[in-house]
């Protein structure tokens, strides 16, 4: 199990370096889009069409993408006061089951988000600002929740691969 986790792993790193640079991307590309049209109302009376409604479909592509480093980096939004009374031996124990609940979570919400984004691909409905297909403010949700499906399974696999003397599983070992 411990290769299943390490090829993971590996692939997953590979997988993060896509989404960050997408993630930055996305966040320049919005933050010159605002201030542009921003500046364009404020100084020169005009507006650019469109303009917010990108803003709010990067908006989605970064909140979902983001969640999934989140999840990858163990910096997502967590509630530790069990962790702060549970005894050290049973923190393994913990961390596995966190991992499958956000993996079932995150699966139930990709479904359904697939199914929500095929529907607006079949019936083609259009952005009236934008003129590109709705789905593609729909598409980050499976896309994002999909990613940390894997990442949760990889951490609950990582947790479970744990040695019971508490070392990671790709620590060197002493001999």
């Amino acid at each position: 199990m411990k290769t299943v986790t390490r090829t993971l792993e590996s692939a997953l790193q590979h997988v993060d370096s896509i989404v960050r640079a997408i993630v930055v991307t996305a966040l320049l590309a919005m933050t010159a889009v605002l201030f542009l049209n921003s500046i364009g109302r404020s100084v020169f009376n005009l507006s650019f069409v469109g303009g917010p409604a990108l803003g709010r479909l990067l908006v989605v592509w970064l909140t979902f993408l983001g969640a999934y480093l989140a999840v990858r980096s163990g910096t997502h939004i967590s509630v530790d006061v069990v962790q702060r009374i549970l005894p050290e031996r049973w923190l393994r124990r913990l961390a596995i089951v966190v991992g499958i609940a956000g993996a079932v979570t995150s699966a139930v919400i990709a479904w359904l988000g697939a199914a929500f984004t095929w529907t607006r691909i079949t019936f083609g409905q259009l952005d009236p600002m934008l003129e590109i297909s709705s789905a593609w403010f729909y598409l980050p949700v499976p896309l994002g929740a999909a990613l940390m499906t894997v990442a949760f399974i990889q951490s609950a696999l990582q947790s479970a691969c744990e040695s019971t003397d508490g070392t990671h599983p790709d620590a060197p070992v002493n001999r």
